[in-house]
């Protein structure tokens, strides 16, 4: 008979101490690296009691209850994710320098599906939470820098706090195994965050109010405090950035976004997030802008 040595036996200890203290640290696990449940995004349809989307690494959406002492919130809301995909877009932030993109173009394309599915199914007293880690572009050796921001259905809009706009901590992650306290904006208490959007109404530094109709929304009669955006309605006038001639040459940065688009789109059916008539569907829209 073969015996156990003691460093074996060691390590079968550690391992069970482990198992035992997970369920007290599996809420700050699971927004890390999801739950199984939240790791299927190959699903059909919605479950309307699914409150994560498991992404990637660092990179999760949760529905949570809505912060204490707030307003009722008017959701569920639905929302076309190309749609949602242009408002994020349109949202900068400063950070030691000029505005830049909160998110990326490879970002917003892994987020949207799942942002679009957490809002259809949230209740008023839900609030989302959105945990959003990329390199952004700065090269493979660059730290991952985090977004952590809270999103809510409210007053017509789609209201948007960032906490976070590049939080560094997922190399100390890495390094120690001490999970993170992550905060994510709050209606109470300003956040370290500056961002802006034209498309938005700023109620605060870290705050954007983005509407989610043209008009003044008016709530679904059939579910109470429901907003739906129709197809139509999509989104407001940009006057951001306006319309270029036909004529004008695309600069590279123009090709390059495109690209970006075509790639993560395909990674979203690949993923089982779109369907491939969706994924068609996109493609052709993309390619036509070209």
């Amino acid at each position: 008979m073969i015996r156990p040595t003691r460093p074996f036996c060691a390590a079968l200890l550690v391992a069970a101490a482990l198992l035992a203290n997970a369920p007290a640290r599996a809420g700050v696990m699971d927004f890390l690296f999801g739950s199984k449940k939240a790791a299927s995004d190959a699903e059909v349809k919605v479950d309307p009691k699914r409150r994560a989307w498991q992404i990637g690494e660092f990179k999760t959406v949760q529905l949570v209850a809505r912060e204490s002492g707030s307003e009722a919130n008017q959701q569920p809301v639905s929302v076309q994710p190309e749609w949602l995909r242009q408002q994020l877009a349109y949202v900068r932030t400063t950070v030691n320098g000029p505005a830049v993109p909160l998110f990326s173009a490879d970002e917003l394309a892994d987020l949207i599906e799942p942002i679009a599915q957490a809002l259809s199914v949230a209740e008023p007293g839900d609030d989302l939470l959105l945990l959003s880690t990329s390199r952004r572009g700065e090269g493979i050796l660059t730290a991952p820098l985090g977004i952590t921001a809270r999103l809510f259905a409210q007053g017509g809009n789609l209201n948007l706090i960032v906490r976070d706009a590049r939080l560094d901590f997922v190399n100390n992650y890495r390094g120690t195994h001490i999970a993170p306290q992550f905060t994510f904006g709050s209606r109470s208490e300003a956040g370290r965050a500056v961002v802006q959007s034209a498309n938005a109404t700023s109620r605060r530094a870290d705050w954007l109010a983005i509407p989610l109709t043209a008009g003044t929304p008016v709530a679904a009669p059939a579910v109470a405090q429901q907003l739906v955006l129709q197809p139509a309605q999509a989104a407001p006038p940009l006057t951001a950035v306006p319309t270029a001639p036909a004529a004008k040459p695309r600069d590279p940065a123009f090709f390059e976004e495109q690209e970006q688009r075509l790639q993560a789109l395909k990674r979203m059916r690949d993923k089982g997030l779109i369907s491939e008539e969706e994924y068609q569907q996109k493609r052709k829209e993309i390619l036509s802008l070209l």
